[in-house]
């Protein structure tokens, strides 16, 4: 009995000693947990589960601009105590000027894409940096120096809307003519150059580019016919 007892101590104090080192190693690897957090902390929105500044986005901007033409970019929920910085990736396309802490100038200078970058940055409690970084993608044309419209004359039947084809020198220009009708009541034309026909008579249509030049186009308005509801090649198609 006295053997069966010696036995059963002997087991417990093994038992002992083999758990005793896993313990302390769990308590060793808390340690180095801590440590480790202090070298690399994590800021209070990661232990949220959001990211840095994740809402962060551009408000309505123009991503097509003509040469010497300034247009505005901003920045819109951007975390406070954030720093926001631009830049251009190409200076000899766009130059870009910081106009508030959380929006920017751009003016197109040469012919091309180039993009702006946005740079949100906070400093944390230990000195490290987080950044959140957007881009924006902007394409500068030159402005036109001569537009013409394709005929002088032109048909149309009452209901009908079409765009007049139009030639705009430089080709690359990007450059929208201001549209006016003569007579509106005859035919009504939109910005984007779309005419429709209102009632029987002829008026005239003119384009004007920015630097005065003017194109100018006699529009005939005609009744409605079968063939009208078929598409008619001389005009530009329907966007």
């Amino acid at each position: 009995m006295k053997n069966i007892h010696k036995i059963l101590f002997l087991a417990a104090t093994l038992s002992f000693l083999v758990i005793l080192p896993c313990r302390e190693s769990k308590a060793n690897d808390i340690k180095m947990q801590d440590t480790a957090f202090l070298l690399n902390p994590v800021s209070s929105s990661a232990l949220k589960g959001n990211g840095f500044n994740q809402y962060v986005t551009f408000a309505k901007y123009d991503k097509k601009i003509l040469q010497d033409d300034t247009h505005t970019l901003e920045v819109q929920n951007v975390e406070s105590g954030c720093d926001v910085s631009f830049k251009s990736s190409d200076t000899d396309i766009l130059t870009v000027k910081q106009l508030s802490e959380t929006s920017c100038s751009y003016t197109g200078v040469g012919y091309g894409t180039a993009k702006i970058t946005v740079t949100v940055t906070r400093t944390t409690a230990f000195f490290f940096k987080e950044k959140k970084t957007i881009r924006a993608a902007i394409k500068v044309t030159p402005k036109a120096v001569s537009v013409m419209f394709r005929q002088g004359t032109r048909k149309i039947a009452i209901g009908k809307k079409a765009k007049l084809p139009l030639t705009i020198r430089p080709s690359i220009s990007e450059e929208t003519p201001t549209f006016r009708s003569l007579n509106k009541k005859i035919v009504s034309i939109a910005k984007n150059g779309k005419i429709t026909g209102k009632k029987l008579g002829n008026t005239f249509i003119t384009a004007t580019l920015l630097n005065g030049k003017t194109a100018k186009c006699k529009i005939i308005v005609v009744d409605r016919t079968p063939d009208d509801d078929e598409d008619d090649d001389d005009w530009e198609s329907e966007d």
